[in-house]
């Protein structure tokens, strides 16, 4: 077997503000694999799409997609960038990791799952996001979360910085300042009140605060029994994330922004964060993710895979979960448009029941493309 076409799909913005990008891998013997660059959010996508196109030219075409540690070792050290890193390349190797790994369970007839160790659990514990588009006052954010727990949800993470006081949108400094920091205070209050005692809210700070002001905010939100703070000031910076995790009596998430085992190498060998969130699409894929997870065990901390792209993202994701021995919950989007999940044929965010969802036998990722669907995307084509 070997590879014999390779598929860019590009879904141009607006699409309900994510415009994934999926990579779909083409063998001789008719079996395909797809994969997604987890960069549907943000800036970057199209640069994304452009280099699992070069990748795929330069590394891909002809080779055996079984050898996936093979292909995964050529894409880190022979894109010369690899062994720095960023999210644009590990995006990219990312996808067509997933898409690999896709063709070898469809050709073996069994769940990824099943080639990286076997499952460790048969349900998933789910948390829930993208539930507060369009709050604004603290009681919008009470009102939507009480929503989200009548869906059947124990977890919910909300960013509570991203929208101003005004209802404008725009995150804040590294210096916040005090209006917008007892807005903040106010808006976790409200949906503390509204879920009561037993539901668990992760608060999400995407990287915006400096040091001190992390430290600040989190005491205060302490009162509220916070699952965790995910990523308070810029992840890169290890010594102020310490600080912020030396300071507060919250449990420290962070990992989103974080591509390789080599860049939570440090965070887990000094113990800076509780949770570990590697993006199975943005970290290096299925095949560098795990690593990460198990590197992390050795240290006796635990994983809760970041996921915030597309309905081939949700999939990878699933199966990293499903044979991860320290898997803690894995972030979910029940709440995007019809549009959005109408990318695959049988999409996994609507079939979560009561927030778990239940790990499938089906083969590979166990989705497909929607033919109906992808056939009005842009794309790229190499061969």
């Amino acid at each position: 077997m070997h590879i014999k076409k390779i598929e860019i799909f590009t879904a141009p913005p607006p699409r309900a503000w994510m415009s994934p990008v999926i990579v779909r891998i083409h063998t001789d013997e008719g079996i395909s694999g797809i994969g997604e660059v987890a960069l549907a959010y943000g800036l970057g996508g199209v640069a994304g799409a452009g280099m699992v196109k070069e990748i795929a030219e330069f590394l891909l075409l002809g080779e055996d997609p079984f050898r996936i540690e093979f292909i995964w070792e050529r894409m880190f050290r022979d894109t010369f960038w690899g062994q720095g890193g960023g999210p644009i390349i590990y995006g990219a190797m990312s996808g067509i990791d997933e898409a690999l790994w896709d063709i070898k369970g469809k050709a073996l007839n069994v769940p990824v799952y099943e080639l990286l160790g076997g499952k460790c659990r048969d349900r998933l514990r789910l948390y829930a996001n993208g539930w507060y588009v369009g709050a604004s006052q603290p009681e919008d954010y009470g009102e939507f979360a009480q929503k989200v727990v009548a869906d059947g949800y124990t977890a919910m993470k909300f960013d509570p910085f991203a929208i101003r006081p005004d209802g404008s949108w725009g995150y804040p400094g590294r210096v916040i300042e005090r209006d917008m920091a007892q807005c903040v205070y106010e808006r976790v209050k409200a949906v503390r009140e509204a879920v009561g005692p037993n539901i668990d809210i992760l608060i999400e700070c995407h990287g915006n605060l400096g040091t001190t002001s992390a430290i600040q905010i989190g005491k205060r939100l302490e009162e509220f029994d916070p699952f965790f703070y995910e990523e308070p000031v810029d992840a890169l910076n290890v010594e102020s994330m310490k600080k912020v995790s030396e300071n507060i009596n919250v449990p420290i998430a962070a990992g989103e922004r974080l591509y390789s085992r080599y860049h939570f190498r440090t965070y887990i060998e000094e113990q800076v964060l509780d949770y570990l969130q590697p993006d199975v699409g943005l970290a290096g894929g299925l095949t560098e993710s795990k690593k990460i997870a198990t590197y992390a065990e050795t240290y006796n901390l635990v994983v809760a895979p970041h996921n915030c792209a597309g309905p081939v993202a949700t999939a990878a994701a699933v199966q990293l979960d499903a044979c991860m021995t320290n898997f803690l919950i894995q972030e979910w989007f029940p709440y995007f448009s019809e549009e959005h999940y109408a990318l695959v044929s049988d999409p996994l965010e609507p079939k979560a029941v009561d927030g778990y969802y239940d790990i499938p036998p089906t083969p590979g990722l166990g989705i497909e493309l929607n033919e109906d669907v992808v056939k009005d995307l842009d794309r790229i084509v190499v061969e």
